[in-house]
């Protein structure tokens, strides 16, 4: 664990010497301040999986749509068909959760020194069916996160930091932090920490990612990552997590 952290912050040292940008979202877990512009959007469409020991839950596809009102503003909303396979019965599917977020991009790096941003969102179900089959948790979440990007140099951060809180069961922090870097003109490269917590800091989940993003044309950006619990509760299996789609920009 410790020797994992290590390699995450000299991978971050090491960037200092090259040209870097924000690097959250997708395909990251951590999300960055950044929006698509007035009028402009960023959509999504990717396979995303999780694999635990004897299971299986994957995103076919996993879709993220977003458009921005204004400069500042940025409307969001995903969804997914999701397949879960357990090793005990057959795979069984169904839509996963849904969720609606607006994010807010209220200070501006060329202004204030740094851009900073909130990005409240709500997840739900549309079926409760869903739920009895495994494939969403029960309840609505709010998710109540803080993005900052930052400059140090030519080294950038983007960290975040919030909660999240639920109707059914224990509300949790979450944190994350991502650096990257661009290795040609066209391709970046991004390493990843992002964990959650109970708001008691017991049952923490921390997760290192690393993911790339490959310029296909002014319209199209192959978005990629995978990643691997190193931390979990006890009574779960670490998980190995992946995402690989496109992102498109119009």
């Amino acid at each position: 664990m410790r020797r994992l952290i290590l390699v995450f912050l000299a991978l971050a040292f090491a960037f200092v010497a090259q040209k870097t940008r924000a690097q959250g979202g997708p395909p990251m877990i951590t999300d960055d301040p950044g929006t698509p512009g007035n009028g402009h959007w960023e959509n999504n469409l990717a396979i995303a999986f999780e694999h635990r020991s004897n299971e299986w839950s994957i995103d076919t596809p996993q879709i993220d749509l977003n458009y921005g009102w204004g400069d500042h503003i940025q409307l969001n909303l995903q969804t997914a068909p999701t397949i879960l396979k357990r090793s005990d019965h057959g795979a069984v599917g169904g839509l996963g959760g849904t969720e609606l977020a607006v994010k807010w991009r209220f200070l501006d790096e060329e202004r204030s020194g740094l851009d900073m941003s909130t990005y409240p969102r709500v997840s739900f179900n549309i079926f409760q069916s869903s739920v009895r089959r495994g494939l969403s948790d029960d309840g609505t979440r709010f998710r109540l996160p803080l993005e900052i990007a930052k400059k140090f140099g030519r080294l950038e951060l983007n960290p975040e930091v919030g909660a999240l809180l639920t109707t059914v069961g224990r509300s949790e922090w979450l944190y994350g932090i991502v650096v990257g870097t661009e290795l040609t003109k066209t391709t970046s490269v991004m390493a990843e920490l992002h964990g959650t917590s109970r708001t008691n800091f017991t049952r923490d989940v921390l997760v290192v990612n690393v993911g790339w993003r490959h310029k296909l044309n002014e319209h199209c950006i192959w978005i990629a990552s995978l990643g691997h619990e190193v931390r979990a509760p006890a009574d779960e299996s670490l998980a190995l997590i992946g995402y690989c789609g496109v992102q498109l920009l119009y």
